[in-house]
């Protein structure tokens, strides 16, 4: 690298060797201007012949031939010659620290800088790829200093810089003091907040060019189009094009792709395809920009635009583009969003090559649309080294979420076993994955030793914990997490901790635990109660038979009871025979839901249950009569991985129905003579 030795006094030889040649200096620049590394390395041997590059020669042609091989991307020779420098002034460091700019290396530039005021011997621009602010100041000082900000383009790198870093405010005021200010200028403040996120005052610095009776060229119009694009200023989009129209740019490819881009990924497919038909279809032209390509399909997906998808699929089959994966997974995306799965697997097994994504996208789908099955055998050929890629933690955490849906728990407890072995253990969100997996599964044990095993625990993970004891009845242990979560102190909980929370403690009817729990959401925690933790409350309250409070509770709600406050209530209702307040609740129910059937299938249960049978078969036969139809439920069974059967009520579809039936008989007859026998041993107390 650079020879950082301290600088020592130039020798003074006045009767040295004749001055390096003219003709050699300018082959050295024509060398440089066409990039010809043999012809510097020919002039490097003569001028050494010649002794033009002594120490007490003039400095030009050691200079140029530094330039040249920096020019040729020839680094190493470059600064071979530097440390041969035993003199070196600013135009030895110019080309030095523009050439690690160039190459992306800001601090080797700002190192070169550094040097250079250690030999007395410009460093702006490479404070601005390094983003660092407070060097760029100490930079800027040293120019006001000496003298440079006299200069345009100094100033010029300076905005740059200040741009880049984020410093608007600084930028913006060394333009103002320009006493030309150009299209450069502005366009370098406008690019600047864009990159850095300042999206809102890229369009103000963008508002005052245009104050200032500047008008914008293409690489502004790009910066501001982007911008309007990240906001999702839907009202800018038709202003913005129509300045891009008036400055005559609707011909710059890269500007109209900018304009498509904004358009398809804000959802606007009509406008970006009326575009790309005009800059592509109508011309012949095929696009080869791949991200114009999946923003398009992006956009259809968002949009909910299945029909122009698969126009735009079936538009670049016909023109026959080579797709890159980038945009066929955009494909697999929008087909896996609308679950049409034949589409997916129909793109994915015509890919050439397939990245991480691809895999992800095509399990993902498949789990989410009950082809869990299958999604476990393409799982099965990543994890053995299919396309030679390894599941990522979303491909763990689709599967997971399969298994868990599913109801497979040797699936999972196998999964579980290769997430160990892979490392992937220490991710929170998997953990936090496999504690739902095994809640949902009803392995309590398996969850709390994931839990209890976690180094770090995010919020979602104590909201897990405490939803999953909750879910099997166990309020306590609820209870007991939530306490440990304040405790620790950190993360706070949130609302969604107080929903699960209240709704343990219901399920587990700890009234008093459950509402002190509602009441220091407010106090303690500054969380304003939502709908769903005001349905908890009555659902809290409608479980043990506390009507009466319920009503009062629901009276005096700040906002107005909607269908999540009645129909836990009635459900409440059912549970207790509660046949007064089941037809109150299921009055409001048939104002807010009229064409639900829920409410109306558990008020006539509360009637069956009451004996009030014709009041209960009126109500059966009104759903018939309008055409009403309670969706049948089912349950499933997964015996040890091998066989899962999905069955609903009197279900005989099954090849062994007969000998089910037979056992299920059995163990009826066997719980009900376990009953008899406990009700002759008399009452039992309890604590």
């Amino acid at each position: 690298m650079l020879s950082l030795a301290t600088p020592s006094p130039p020798p003074l030889t006045p009767g040295g060797s004749t001055a390096a040649p003219a003709s050699s200096v300018a082959l050295l620049r024509g060398a440089a201007a066409r990039r010809d590394a043999q012809l510097t390395s020919a002039a490097h041997a003569a001028l050494l012949k010649s002794g033009a590059l002594h120490p007490a020669q003039p400095l030009s042609a050691s200079n140029s031939l530094l330039h040249a091989y920096l020019q040729c991307g020839l680094l190493p020779r470059a600064l071979r010659v530097l440390d041969e420098m035993p003199r070196r002034d600013a135009a030895t460091y110019a080309p030095l620290i523009s050439a690690h700019c160039r190459r992306g290396a800001p601090l080797d530039a700002l190192r070169a800088f550094l040097d250079m005021l250690a030999w007395g011997g410009a460093g702006d621009q490479a404070c601005g790829l390094a983003r660092d602010g407070r060097l760029g100041r100490m930079v800027h000082g040293y120019l006001v200093a000496g003298g440079f900000c006299g200069d345009p383009f100094v100033v010029g790198s300076l905005v740059n810089m200040y741009a880049k870093v984020g410093d608007v405010v600084s930028a913006r005021r060394l333009v103002l003091r320009l006493p030309c200010r150009d299209v450069v200028s502005w366009t370098t403040i406008v690019s600047g907040c864009v990159l850095n996120g300042m999206l809102e005052e890229a369009l103000e610095v963008f508002v005052m060019m245009l104050e200032d009776g500047v008008l914008p060229n293409n690489v502004t119009m790009l910066s501001v189009i982007q911008a309007c694009s990240l906001m999702g200023a839907s009202e800018l989009f038709g202003p913005v094009h129509a300045l891009v129209v008036l400055l005559e740019l609707e011909d710059d490819a890269s500007v109209v792709n900018s304009l498509i881009m904004m358009y398809a990924k804000n959802g606007f497919v009509r406008e970006a395809m009326r575009l790309f038909n005009g800059a592509y279809l109508k011309s012949g032209n095929l696009c080869s920009n791949e991200d114009v390509l999946a923003a398009i399909l992006y956009g259809c997906t968002i949009s909910g635009s299945p029909k122009n998808g698969e126009g735009f699929q079936a538009h670049l089959i016909k023109m026959g583009a080579s797709l890159s994966i980038g945009v066929e997974n955009s494909l697999m995306g929008m087909y896996a969003r609308f679950e049409q799965v034949d589409a997916v697997h129909l793109v994915f097994s015509g890919m050439e090559a397939k990245d991480i994504v691809s895999w992800n996208t095509i399990i993902s789908c498949l789990a989410k649309s009950d082809h869990v099955n299958e999604a476990m055998e393409l799982f099965s050929a990543l994890h053995a080294g299919g396309d030679g890629l390894a599941p990522d933690f979303v491909t763990i955490l689709s599967i997971v979420q399969a298994c868990s849906n599913a109801g497979l728990l040797h699936q999972g407890q196998m999964l579980h076993g290769c997430i160990m072995k892979s490392g992937f253990l220490h991710d929170v969100s998997i953990c936090n994955a496999l504690i739902s997996m095994y809640a949902k599964l009803g392995r309590i044990d398996f969850a709390q030793m994931i839990f209890e095993g976690m180094d770090i625990k995010d919020l979602v993970s104590w909201n897990s914990m405490i939803n999953t004891y909750g879910m099997h009845g166990d309020g306590h242990s609820a209870l007991r997490i939530f306490n440990q979560l304040k405790e620790a102190g950190t993360p706070v909980p949130n609302a969604i901790t107080f929903v699960s929370v209240i709704s343990a403690c219901s399920h587990a009817g700890l009234i008093s635990e459950g509402y002190k729990c509602f009441e220091s959401m407010r106090t303690d925690h500054g969380i304003e109660p939502s709908m769903d933790h005001y349905a908890c409350v009555v659902d809290l309250l409608g479980r043990s038979g506390r009507f009466v409070e319920a009503e009062e509770f629901i009276r005096d709600m700040p906002v107005p009871p909607n269908s999540s406050i009645w129909g836990p209530l009635l459900a409440a209702c059912q549970l207790h025979v509660n046949v007064d307040l089941a037809e109150k609740a299921a009055k409001e129910l048939s104002a807010l839901e009229p064409e639900s059937d829920i409410w109306r299938v558990s008020l006539a249960n509360t009637y069956a249950l009451a004996g009030r049978w014709k009041d209960a078969a009126m109500i059966r036969t009104e759903m018939k009569r309008v055409g009403l139809r309670k969706e049948t439920g089912w349950s499933f069974v997964d015996v040890g991985g091998v066989e899962g059967f999905k069955f609903v009520s009197a279900d005989t579809r099954h090849h062994e129905a007969e000998k089910i039936y037979s056992v299920w008989h059995g163990m009826n007859k066997h719980m009900a003579d376990l009953a008899a026998d406990v009700h002759k041993l008399g009452p039992i107390s309890t604590v």
